[in-house]
């Protein structure tokens, strides 16, 4: 049986082969640590609209979290400007990377995964 899941990564650079997305190092990047996450969706059935919403609130509650959206920047109401950037992002490639698992979850049940 396969585990599935969707990488979820807040500062994307370039795209990766499987579901979701990484990171490639640049001379710029390569002193920053890229933070990440791992969004599971086993328990979804992504050829369904909840499947797919309930998928979609996952990526962007991780992106909250991984960019410290809740996080103030100091003396203001506002998480800090680098926190906004890395949200959209992030948020950015939701719709990609549904569609990616959505094709992944496909295949896994096509070939008896």
């Amino acid at each position: 049986m396969f585990k599935k899941t969707a990488l979820f990564a807040a500062a994307l650079v370039g795209p990766a082969a499987m579901v979701g997305l990484a990171a490639t190092a640049t001379p710029a990047a390569a002193q920053e640590s890229i933070p990440t996450a791992t969004v599971y969706y086993t328990d979804l059935d992504l050829s369904t609209v909840e499947g797919q919403e309930t998928l979609e609130r996952r990526l962007v509650k991780t992106a909250r979290k991984v960019c410290r959206m809740d996080e103030r920047a100091v003396d203001s109401y506002l998480p800090s400007s680098s926190s906004q950037a890395c949200y959209r992002k992030a948020t950015e490639k939701v719709d990609g990377q549904i569609a990616a698992a959505m094709r992944d979850q496909e295949k896994a049940q096509r070939y008896g995964g």
